[in-house]
């Protein structure tokens, strides 16, 4: 992922009227926990219950030009797409959560609904700050870096081996 270009996902967030939330993102679910992690970047964004994320699977028709799920980024570009349509939602449910600030995601998706707000959006994100030169070995090909260590403890029988 030290092309550029790699560092980039998207999603598509909707909220239904019943407060039920529909996530669509560009990573492919194979066993690591994609999808629940999508659905929890949207249920904390958005101060609902985790039970009422839903994903649908992915898909170039929501989600176009999806990249390869690969490299341990997958949860951070879809989850960041994930946060960034969340964060387009609430910004126009602030003045209903301004006059009801204890109501549920499901009744502000209903006041919302009636008084014609938008409860869908596009989230868009692009890792900042990289960008590498193979030719002369500068810049920043990644955001971060992750280490990891391991240790085992190990009790062997001289007699058996």
């Amino acid at each position: 992922f030290t092309a550029k270009f790699m560092n980039q996902a998207s999603a598509l967030v909707h909220i239904y009227t019943d407060g039920t939330v529909l996530v669509t993102h560009g990573g492919t679910e194979m066993g690591q926990g994609l999808h629940t992690k999508m659905c929890q970047v949207a249920a904390t964004e958005l101060g609902c219950p985790l039970k009422d994320v839903h994903v649908s699977e992915t898909a170039t028709d929501k989600c176009a030009n999806t990249l390869p799920t690969a490299a341990s980024v997958g949860a951070d570009l879809n989850g960041m797409a994930v946060k960034d349509a969340c964060d387009q939602i609430n910004a126009r449910l602030l003045p209903l959560r301004t006059k009801n600030p204890k109501a549920p995601l499901s009744e502000l998706a209903n006041l919302a609904f009636f008084n014609r707000v938008d409860l869908s959006a596009h989230g868009f994100y692009k890792t900042p700050d990289i960008g590498y030169d193979f030719e002369t070995q500068t810049g920043r090909p990644f955001h971060y870096f992750a280490y990891g260590v391991a240790c085992s403890e190990v009790e062997v029988d001289v007699l058996t081996g």
